[in-house]
């Protein structure tokens, strides 16, 4: 056992045994080196991991301090989750039309609502501005549709340990994860086909499904991710013509299917002869010791596709995303020189630069263990000041809070009074046809929690 482990495991059963008491003070980095004999870079590593494991907080030139009753309060969060939510289904029409109008005065409160990224102090800001200057002017010229090969080539390279294996050729660059499901849609979809999705799910499924007026059946999302029970029972009774799911830190629950799970779903779709569309945007934020796999590594079905981004992980303003479809590749191209010709030429450039890179995976460590002692601060938080009855689940990955309140709760009440102090969140209202998460919302926390945030928290006691 190495000499942060020791340590750490002394401290912590100082913390389980009350020697070192709720909210108190830890002994600065170079005391405790002083009181341990150790080096000051052996308790650094000791102290990270206590914070990994939930039995210590820092606060910004403050310190660290023990979490008001140890780390077992926060280990899966909040409360216990309540009844499994119905199966609803709806047109994609109608539902969009609905969001609209929610959306419409939603941004007149708060433009920023609907943002579900990390915050720009904890982005790889740097080492981008020093690639940027070192780039030639190649990319000032007209790129290619299906993306440039440099940048196509890393994505494949860089994933297939998760994807499969991957060729450049089977990669399609888009203007970030929103168009290349749009072009999904387009491509593979007639109007009026019935298409899953998750339940919850993200909020613009709706609105990009609105103009084919798919009919839409939402499928609960448990434990374990989208009830494959429930699933297989309606593609026996009708068969739909896609299935979109997020297998891997799924937006809003922050919730990572288990690998069996995953190679259950992937046989569903081939069985059933459905389109199995992965969104995976929040996979490389997920908080495991290894990245998780996705769909197309269980199966090579040529009816998988995964669709992602670096919005999350790398910068949003980017606006770089993908397809993975080995079979469908040529067709979303000629797709995309419909709809857009190619994606920012410099973005891709600064990109094939970076992804797959030691800094890359250097800083996809780092933001990962970031997001999550800032989740397991705003849920040390929540836990103090949420109403009896409130579920709040550790999420797997990324930096949403999926708050769950009572029942009868008004949540877009709850969103407005919050969001006029500077809260990033969204109603429950907008991640189902059904009204049945009405009493919930979406908190985005991968802001730093500040004393001024700390404070605006207590707007969300409901």
């Amino acid at each position: 056992m190495k000499k942060y482990e020791l340590l750490y495991g002394r401290i912590r059963d100082r913390i389980s045994k009350g020697s070192l008491a709720a909210g108190e003070r830890m002994p600065s980095v170079r005391e405790e080196a002083e009181l341990s004999g150790v080096s000051i870079n052996t308790v650094i590593k000791a102290y990270e991991l206590l914070m990994d494991e939930g039995y210590v907080r820092s606060r910004e030139r403050g310190g660290f301090y023990v979490r008001k009753g140890g780390a077992a309060p926060y280990e899966g969060g909040i409360g216990t989750a309540g009844p499994t939510p119905e199966i609803c289904f709806a047109r994609a029409k109608e539902t969009g039309e609905r969001l609209d109008q929610l959306y419409e005065r939603l941004l007149h409160i708060d433009a920023s609502f609907a943002s579900a990224a990390p915050d720009l102090d904890i982005l790889p800001v740097r080492e981008l501005r020093r690639i940027s200057r070192e780039l030639t002017t190649s990319w000032m010229e007209y790129g290619y549709v299906e993306g440039d090969l440099p940048l196509r080539r890393r994505i494949a390279l860089d994933r297939e340990d998760w994807d499969g294996p991957t060729v450049a050729d089977d990669i399609v660059v888009t203007n970030g994860s929103t168009e290349g499901l749009s072009l999904i849609l387009r491509a593979l979809l007639e109007p009026g086909d019935r298409v899953i999705l998750e339940s919850p799910t993200y909020m613009n499924y709706f609105r990009q499904l609105a103009p084919l007026n798919a009919e839409i059946c939402e499928i609960p999302v448990g434990d374990d991710g989208i009830d494959l029970d429930m699933l297989e029972a309606e593609l026996r009774k009708r068969p739909a013509k896609m299935i979109l799911a997020q297998p891997n830190v799924q937006n809003p629950t922050g919730i990572t299917m288990p690998d069996a799970a995953k190679k259950a779903l992937a046989g569903l779709a081939e069985r059933y002869g459905a389109f199995l569309v992965q969104d995976d945007v929040y996979g490389d934020l997920s908080f495991g010791a290894v990245r998780p796999a996705n769909l197309s590594s269980f199966s090579d079905s040529p009816l998988i596709l995964q669709v992602s981004s670096y919005s999350k992980s790398i910068a949003p303003g980017l606006r770089i995303g993908w397809i993975r479809s080995p079979r469908y590749a040529a067709r979303l191209t000629e797709e995309k020189l419909r709809l857009s010709m190619d994606a920012p030429r410099f973005s891709q450039s600064l990109l094939a630069e970076y992804v797959g890179s030691q800094s890359h995976r250097r800083h996809l460590r780092t933001i990962g263990k970031a997001l999550q002692r800032r989740l397991d601060e705003y849920i040390a938080r929540l836990s103090e000041i949420l109403p009896a009855g409130s579920f709040v689940r550790r999420p797997s990955g990324g930096c949403l809070l999926w708050i769950n309140y009572p029942g009868g709760t008004d949540g877009a009440r709850i969103f407005e009074r919050a969001a006029e102090r500077g809260l990033i969140a969204a109603p429950g209202a907008l991640f189902s046809a059904s009204p049945q998460y009405d009493h919930c919302i979406r908190l985005n926390g991968g802001m730093k929690l500040t004393a001024e945030r700390s404070r605006t928290l207590d707007l969300l006691a409901g």
